[in-house]
């Protein structure tokens, strides 16, 4: 099993809609270790391992690296849903042509 890095850990832990505490309660790893697990503390692959063993029972899917992507996080727990996330209607149309506002200039 490869271990995730700390970002995607955070990420699947949003995925799920929960907060360090809530893994605390869940997975039996403590709200302050949750929290140096997912700020890349090295001297805990232990607990790594336990928080993305919890976050996979929970649904969660991590895709390891191919070639010359990164890191993917699927969550099967939104494999059924109807709504539509990050949805384009037209994705042939131009930000402007779709109702985007135009983008802020960057004074110098």
């Amino acid at each position: 099993m490869l271990m995730v890095p700390p970002e995607i850990l955070k990420v699947a832990r949003e995925f799920l809609g929960l907060s360090q505490e809530q893994v605390e309660k869940h997975a039996g790893v403590s709200r302050a270790t949750v929290y140096r697990v997912e700020r890349g503390v090295r001297d805990l692959p232990q607990y790594a391992l336990l928080v993305q063993h919890f976050y996979e029972q929970s649904g969660i899917e991590f895709v390891a690296p191919v070639g010359d992507r990164g890191w993917g996080v699927f969550n099967h727990n939104t494999a059924r849903d109807v709504r539509e996330l990050n949805r384009f209607d037209d994705v042939s149309k131009s930000p402007a042509e779709a109702g985007a506002p135009p983008p802020k200039e960057i004074e110098t």
